[in-house]
């Protein structure tokens, strides 16, 4: 142990702070509101926006997207022409956990999402993968820990994803199996946190996660055919699942050290998913066909498979095998999913915003589209076409905004390369109230009413997290600004007294360390 006092940090994934709220008002999350009365709290943005499927690596990195480029569980490697997970020798990416300065400190960092792989030499636990909602392997430091967890605790109660159409069935499944997973994890941390003294205890709740994506509201199940039980069992499951991870919350705090300064916080909330995301691919196909009906040109025998299973199927096939098999199966589908010679642009994969990627010589190894006048003439072509397109029913727009990534990371950004060239943002409208959309210019691409997602997904993120924190030096009250994720981690860096590595972007929360760091104005442009 160092001199300062121990720094325990309780993540949530994906809490919607607004639902929090009204719980709080209720009386229904007494722990998380002990906490608040005592403490200092705030809210905390993700920048950029849209981009929230990968808020943790800037939270471990404390650096913004342009900076380490990681946007999604798969990126486009322009150099291969195809999709790949990331991997250290072509995506390097600095965790704070590399920093010299927490070399023999005492750390616990357990299911961190996407914190693949423990410092060398690392003075604690490391866990990963045991209850993550995005599930990228699993690692334990030491070796033996994942045995004798499941020897105390029982194997994990969150099961591989139940991805694709859901039932009531299937919904009654993800609430109990959430349930297990939020009591089982808090036991699971509070044991650890209890092994001996830390300098940094920092511990992810996956379980929120993973159900409200699915049990935020009914849209995607027949409300008409569930029994009078079944849809207040499956209405009240998100609150069932708040009031879990408050009683786990209240036993990791009453197990820290009575000078340990206590973090909870979430990264990001959960709301209606507009699910546009889904159909995007039908409208760029369309565009690129000049209103025709068809495709952009595709070929390749592994991809035509892909596409002819059933997603459903194909996703509980995938989420069952090994991560090395996936690792491998990815690149193999994706290098030939279109005719390059033909493909002038192309959507990446995405489960909340929509990106676009253009075929850019010099770029793409088989880029066709020029770069400079031609590049931004099909840039603002494309924007032109997206918003264009309203839905059958309401004539209303879509598509919110189309945003040039440029715009938002900077073109010279280290990690451009790997971003997609158009971020494409929803409207208000969720896609099951829509039929359709149409076009003046590319016509009419309808799915009929009632249309279901096929992700099953009722839920999905929005750009708002949140945080409460106690201990020495730290005044009860709210902050007067918002903070971003990035900030976090070098807060906690000062509170150990630690230096900051050179990388960091984020910068100490002034309210949370009795005015070090930056004036009030948060991180610096970096």
């Amino acid at each position: 142990m160092s001199g300062s006092s121990p720094c325990v940090l309780i993540g949530l994934d994906a809490v919607e702070i607004t639902l929090v709220e009204r719980l709080l008002a209720e009386g229904r999350l007494r722990n998380l509101a002990a906490l608040r009365a005592r403490g200092c709290h705030g809210t905390l943005e993700a920048k950029p926006t849209g981009f929230l499927s990968m808020v943790w690596p800037s939270f471990w990195t404390s650096t913004r997207l342009g900076e380490h480029g990681w946007f999604f569980n798969k990126l486009w490697r322009p150099e291969a022409m195809r999709l790949q997970y990331v991997a250290p020798d072509w995506l390097p990416i600095r965790p704070f956990v590399d920093a010299p300065s927490l070399r023999d400190r005492r750390m616990a960092l357990l299911d961190v999402p996407f914190l693949a792989d423990p410092p060398a030499g690392m003075n604690g636990f490391f866990l990963n993968g045991w209850q993550c909602h995005d599930d990228f392997g699993r690692r334990t430091h030491p070796a033996e820990l994942w045995g004798r967890l499941q020897r105390g605790f029982g194997k994990p109660a969150q099961r591989p994803e139940l991805f694709g159409p859901q039932t009531a069935r299937t919904l009654l499944r993800q609430r109990e199996e959430a349930l297990a997973s939020i009591e089982q994890f808090g036991r699971i941390s509070a044991a650890l946190l209890a092994e001996g003294e830390w300098d940094l205890f920092l511990t992810v709740f996956g379980g929120p996660h993973r159900s409200t994506h699915y049990l935020w509201n009914l849209s995607q199940v027949d409300v008409d055919g569930l029994v009078p039980n079944e849809r207040h069992v499956l209405e009240n499951a998100c609150t069932e699942i708040y009031e879990g991870w408050d009683r786990a919350l209240g036993e990791i705090v009453d197990g820290a050290p009575a000078d340990a300064r206590i973090v909870a916080f979430a990264l990001h909330g959960m709301g209606t998913n507009q699910g546009w995301t889904e159909q995007f691919d039908r409208v760029v196909q369309r565009v690129h066909a000049g209103g025709e009906d068809g495709d952009a040109p595709r070929r390749g025998v592994a991809y035509r498979v892909k596409k002819a299973l059933p997603w459903k199927l194909v996703r509980q096939v995938t989420t069952r095998l090994p991560a090395g098999v996936n690792h491998a199966l990815v690149p193999l589908w994706s290098k030939r999913m279109h005719d390059w010679s033909r493909t002038r642009f192309f959507t990446l994969p995405a489960d909340l915003n929509a990106y676009v990627r253009i075929n850019l010589r010099g770029r793409e190894a088989a880029g066709i589209v020029e770069p400079g006048a031609e590049y931004e003439a099909l840039c603002q072509e494309l924007k032109e076409a997206f918003l264009g397109f309203v839905d059958i029913d309401s004539g209303r727009p879509f598509v919110a905004g189309v945003e040039r990534v440029d715009s938002l990371v900077g073109p010279d950004a280290p990690a451009r390369r790997y971003l997609p060239d158009l971020q494409v943002r929803w409207a208000d409208l969720p896609i099951h109230e829509s039929s359709g959309v149409r076009s003046q210019r590319y016509g009419e691409i309808v799915w009929g009413h009632g249309f279901r997602l096929p992700s099953g997904r009722s839920g999905n993120h929005v750009d708002h997290g949140w945080f409460v924190a106690v201990g020495p030096g730290i005044r009860p009250g709210p902050c007067r600004r918002a903070y971003e994720t990035i900030d976090v981690i070098p807060t906690v860096f000062e509170w150990l007294d630690a230096e900051r590595p050179s990388w960091f972007q984020g910068r100490p929360i002034p309210e949370l360390t009795a005015g070090s760091g930056p004036p009030v104005g948060g991180s610096t442009d970096g």
